[in-house]
């Protein structure tokens, strides 16, 4: 009897991990999908950015998920929402009140996923230095 009830948590704890691989899976596969409709180009300015194809946007429930499973990147997106232009993660840090090391790294991880437009611009014309800029997928360049 105590072994029926220990094979039968175990073949519950079984399909719980069967089924959390094949949300990876999934996740895996957007990304691909994402990746492939991901080109780096550069401009004049000598600045480069990362350009999106519109159908690789993201949709309202992956902003949703975000929302729920990342709660902190998910103020990092609403901070970048409210901006027009682009911004840095110094920026963004100001308005979220967090260290500018952590919202670049948020920026980056929303910008890897597909979230925000990304790009880098030197900072002055004769400079290797460069800033990088962040842009919320949508609003008009």
């Amino acid at each position: 009897m105590a072994e029926n009830k220990v094979l039968t948590e175990i073949l519950e704890a079984i399909k719980k991990i069967s089924l959390q691989l094949s949300t990876i899976e999934d996740s895996m596969s957007l990304m691909n999908n994402f990746l492939q409709n991901v080109t780096t180009i550069g401009d004049s300015e000598g600045s480069t950015l990362q350009k999106v194809e519109k159908s690789a946007m993201p949709s309202s429930l992956e902003v949703l998920d975000l929302q729920e499973s990342r709660p902190g990147l998910f103020t990092t997106y609403k901070a970048i929402q409210k901006k027009e232009d682009w911004v840095t993660s110094t920026d963004i840090a100001v308005e979220t009140g967090r260290s500018r090391g952590l919202e670049s790294r948020y920026l980056n991880y929303l910008a890897d996923n597909g979230f925000v437009l990304k790009k880098r611009v030197k900072v002055t014309p004769d400079s290797k230095a460069t800033e990088v800029l962040y842009k919320i997928l949508g609003v008009d360049e």
